[in-house]
């Protein structure tokens, strides 16, 4: 909860401002404009401006940040982008493995790859540790204080207490972790407080077959449909399984490796929004695909210009992220460094990286994954690294 600091008195010394009558002395919100509220005093109302990015909630009777979850259209053409100009910091802070050391302790990771944040519970950070063969949460008021064990962390194995190196993760609304348990090519649900998990996809060995996983380094739930997206980099296919399913259906990529519109080659990443479309790094092809619902081909969004380092270009992008305003947000992993794509644009933006691999603040080794927590912060992995940094957003630089 965020106190009541910074508010600047606008009006006052009128028993109507703006057409607001005080029936009662206290705060109350401003029909007119959710950044703002009157504050009644002997029947006097006085505008108050909350601070930047909050609004007034009153039902925590204090500015907050904004819980309203934004309209989602699926016409990209209709959506305003409020992060259009947007920039982060250009160093980042690295709240576990600060001193780049592989570690096993609650302040250390060894090798870590996916990075989830739970924004329905105050943004806590999931990461999967993956030559720890572990998942770690690390509370989002205490970061420092090193991290919790929700999933494995009982020694590499195959039983129903184990992972083995686990590679991406995803929390639902009612805190249950999917992993993508790559070495025993199946997806486990640990539900919350578990102390083992659930074979939800896979679990029958390496193969093609439709009840098989590959391997896998990218998952994703669709909570309204409470269907589970498995990027088989493996078998060069994105595959969704719907719940209680036995096996899964291929909605993305043919099956064999290529480069044409309807296929894809070891695909990583992947994000669908509510619109169920389906974003996916389709890394050695340097490019990243976007497959509508039902779609048969996939339309490149970003890169497909070749390997390199140019705005237009990508060199090996391993994961994706797609924010509430459709920009599209890829770790270029070969090219350290994190690039945005605005919705139907030809090139990319630089906005963290970009200064050669490296141990550095503003510089990755290794990165393979990112996401972005309620307020628009990032968060990266780095493999090499050891680390999870955080870059936060300017929020003078939000525009609605």
């Amino acid at each position: 909860m965020i106190p009541l600091i910074s508010v600047f008195l606008l009006f006052g010394l009128n028993s109507i401002v703006n057409g607001f009558v005080c029936m009662n002395d206290g705060h109350f919100a401003n029909p007119d404009d959710k950044h703002s509220f009157f504050q009644c005093s002997f029947g006097t109302p006085y505008l108050m401006q909350c601070p930047p990015t909050l609004v007034w909630s009153q039902d925590k009777y204090t500015c907050d940040y904004d819980t309203f979850q934004p309209i989602i259209s699926c016409d990209d053409n209709k959506v305003v982008n409020c992060r259009e100009n947007s920039k982060w910091s250009s160093d980042g802070i690295a709240f576990v493995g600060q001193d780049i050391k592989f570690g096993s302790d609650s302040l250390h990771l060894g090798a870590p790859f996916g990075v989830f944040i739970d924004t329905e519970h105050g943004n806590n950070i999931y990461v999967a540790d993956t030559d720890n063969h572990r998942v770690q949460k690390f509370l989002h008021g205490s970061l420092t204080s090193g991290g919790i064990t929700v999933a494995g962390g009982n020694s590499r194995g195959n039983a129903s207490n184990q992972l083995d190196r686990p590679s991406s993760i995803y929390v639902d609304k009612d805190e249950n972790v999917y992993v993508a348990d790559n070495e025993n090519n199946r997806v486990q649900l640990w539900a919350k407080g578990a102390t083992s998990g659930i074979t939800v996809a896979g679990g029958h060995g390496k193969g093609k077959a439709l009840n098989q996983i590959g391997a896998c380094q990218g998952i994703f739930v669709h909570e309204k449909t409470k269907t589970l997206y498995v990027s088989d980099f493996y078998n060069d296919r994105v595959v969704k399984w719907t719940e209680g399913s036995h096996e899964g259906i291929i909605v993305a990529g043919s099956g064999t490796s290529g480069s044409k519109a309807n296929q894809l080659t070891a695909p990583r990443g992947i994000f669908v929004d509510q619109c169920e479309t389906i974003y996916v790094t389709d890394p050695w092809n340097n490019r990243v695909q976007k497959w509508k619902k039902d779609a048969t081909e996939g339309i490149t969004v970003a890169g497909g210009n070749g390997k390199g380092s140019d705005l237009n270009q990508l060199n090996f992008p391993w994961d994706v992220q797609v924010d509430q305003y459709n920009n599209i947000y890829i770790m270029d992993t070969d090219n350290s460094r994190v690039v945005k794509w605005s919705s139907n644009q030809l090139s990319g933006e630089i906005i963290l990286g970009g200064n050669g691999s490296g141990i550095k603040s503003n510089q990755f080794k290794q990165a393979h994954s990112l996401a972005l927590d309620k307020q628009g912060n990032i968060f990266v992995t780095e493999r090499l690294n050891h680390r999870v940094q955080m870059f936060q957003i300017d929020n003078q630089t939000i525009t609605c």
